[in-house]
Order: structure tokens, then sequence, then C-alpha cells
């Protein structure tokens, strides 16, 4: 199979793209992980650390937030990259990856923060009796 040749700004376009709707899909999966469970009535977000998909929120959630830095800032880099060269013919996908990539390298450290304010371990009774 041959690789894309990174040297087109057609290709990059379509790159800056792909890879912003990959860091889209990535920050929809984060926001997903951190207020899954949220409640309105104690604004926190109660998970079990020992049990269940709780034992590897917080390793997921900083996973996700990195893969959406890195995929987003790599979107908004190609795209910043292609746009405006005389031998793009697709500048809306230039622009399209650049903006979704600004978008999603914002979010994700929001989202990040959200978590780290939010969420609180569910601490259970070891003393039963």
């Amino acid at each position: 199979m041959k690789l894309p040749n990174f040297r087109l700004y057609d290709v990059q376009a379509t790159a800056a793209m792909l890879a912003g709707i990959a860091g889209l899909l990535s920050v929809i999966a984060l926001t997903w992980f951190v207020f899954h469970g949220f409640s309105w009535e104690e604004k926190v977000v109660q998970y079990d650390p020992e049990r269940g998909l709780g034992a590897y929120r917080k390793p997921l959630v900083m996973l996700t937030t990195a893969v959406a830095v890195v995929v987003g800032g790599t979107a908004g880099l190609l795209g910043f990259n292609s746009l405006g060269q005389k031998r793009n013919a697709r500048q809306g996908r230039s622009w399209l990856g650049m903006t979704i990539g600004a978008l999603v390298v914002a979010a994700a450290p929001i989202l990040l923060v959200a978590w780290l304010r939010f969420s609180e371990p569910i601490i259970r009774n070891l003393n039963k009796g």
C-alpha cells in the first residue's frame, strides 16, 4: 500500500480534516467519561474506583485528554500549513481541519479541569459491624 505524500498540500488538507474529526470524536468520548454519573443536586461526579469502569475512569480521562490535544494540534498545524497555498485545491478542508483542531485543543483541557474539579470517588466503609 502506498503511503500518502505529505509534501502535497491537498493531502495535508485532507489529513487535517480527518485528524480534526478524530479529535472531535475523542472530545465526545472525553465528555462522556467526565460527566457520566453527574449529580445535579450535589454537583459532583461520583464513581467507584474499585469496580467496573470506575477503576479505569481516571486513566481513561487522562489518556483521552492527551489524545485529543495531540490529534487536535496535528489537525490545526496541518490545516494551517496547507491553508492559502496556491497548489491546494481543497482550501475548505484546510479551514475545517484548522478550526476543529483549535476547538478540540481548547475543549480538552477544560474537560480535564472539570473532571479534576467535580470527580469524587465513592468511599466504602470497611468496618462493617
